[in-house]
């Protein structure tokens, strides 16, 4: 059989984008499929992830300016973010458009549409840009089997869906990463839509391990890792109690944060604008505790069994931490105000969350084991 078409964010240089478009690869190999990610590399995209970017309002722009002095360890991290991209991941080659997309895509008797939010209109990738540029992963003019999986419409409004869903309805096989969209879609579109995890779960721990080469580091449970996509303001409010937080309990503090910088480096605190997609698992698995306000470093942080708080902060993801922690039991590690975690720390038992965990694993495997068989003519 000829290859399986993948189009998702691959490109982008954010961890989890990187990371759930590895493990979707990975996924559908384990199922005895070839496959090749639909290298889709909008000019919009790169100007989104720029180190200055200038198409995204003067906000973000003078945020990119105040890390000046890490630019050359904000280009490091660049460079290895493309070494991921072009050595872990299988890609067509580079397509700017949807014109050239469509010059390549009808090679493939199947594509699959997802994960992450390439369905919704206020991802980063999107939130400046016209719905043409959504048209890719809608797999608009395809003719061949389309198989959705994990894909998310995030926080959407019915308004904005009635944009995209003429094309959402020609799928062959939907699945939506979070369950209240799923539900949502399913009477939308009346037709039985499933919820599946993303992918990232669909690599269990030692499968990361394994396929990272994650080294246990010589201050391994010795540090708080936090993961913060805010800015400035929210960087040193929760740095200020996580310093007081880290000294009771005698730990470091590795921050790593691709939106702001400010110089704290001492004897406590380690900035880390430098790292790529592999040395940022690393740092997660070797933390004694993960704090962090992003969708996917909650969720790596669960698969790699860490001690694991989510900030809810009003950036738009709190719909997608919310969603999955309820469904695995984790409800408890969703905090509004850190100051809460002076009174709140505790392990997490993760004998009952893996359990969960793996019951859904399973399901979600066998969504995609089931649609690209029936997409095949098995």
């Amino acid at each position: 059989m000829k290859k399986i078409g993948i189009i998702t964010y691959h490109s982008a240089y954010n961890y989890g984008s990187v990371l759930q478009a590895y493990a979707t690869q990975y996924a559908v190999k384990k199922l005895g499929y070839d496959s090749e990610i639909i290298n889709y590399r909008m000019k919009e995209q790169r100007k989104s992830y720029a180190l200055y970017r200038m198409n995204c309002g003067m906000k973000s722009l003078l945020k990119d300016l105040m890390q000046f002095p890490v630019q050359d360890k904000r280009k490091q991290r660049v460079e290895k973010f493309e070494f991921f991209i072009n050595t872990k991941l299988s890609l067509s080659k580079e397509c700017s458009d949807l014109d050239e997309i469509e010059k390549i895509w009808n090679d493939y008797p199947i594509i699959i549409s997802g994960s992450d939010q390439i369905w919704n209109k206020h991802s980063l990738e999107m939130e400046h840009n016209d719905i043409k540029f959504m048209y890719p992963y809608l797999l608009k003019g395809y003719s061949g089997k389309k198989v959705s999986y994990a894909s998310s419409i995030a926080n959407m409004s019915d308004q904005e869906l009635e944009m995209i869903l003429f094309d959402i309805k020609k799928f062959d096989y939907i699945a939506m990463r979070e369950l209240e969209s799923a539900k949502k879609m399913t009477n939308i579109l009346d037709r039985k839509i499933e919820a599946v995890v993303d992918p990232t779960f669909l690599l269990r721990k030692e499968e990361w391990i394994d396929n990272m080469n994650i080294q246990e580091s010589k201050d391994k449970d010795k540090y708080i890792l936090y993961y913060s996509l805010g800015g400035i303001q929210p960087l040193k409010e929760n740095t200020t109690v996580l310093r007081k937080i880290a000294q009771s309990k005698g730990l470091k503090i590795k921050i790593v944060t691709p939106f702001a910088y400010i110089k704290m480096d001492d004897e406590i605190i380690e900035m880390h604008p430098e790292i790529g997609p592999e040395e940022f698992l690393e740092l997660i698995y070797n933390a004694r505790m993960v704090v962090t306000n992003s969708y996917h470093g909650t969720i790596l942080a669960v698969n790699l069994n860490k001690d694991v708080y989510s900030l809810c902060e009003n950036f738009g993801s709190e719909f997608r931490k919310t969603d999955i922690l309820k469904r695995i039991g984790l409800e408890d590690r969703i905090i509004y105000d850190i100051n809460s975690l002076y009174n709140d720390y505790e392990k997490i038992n993760y004998s009952k969350v893996n359990a969960v965990l793996e019951f859904l694993i399973n399901n979600s495997y066998g969504y995609l084991k089931g649609a690209l068989a029936n997409a095949q003519g098995k």
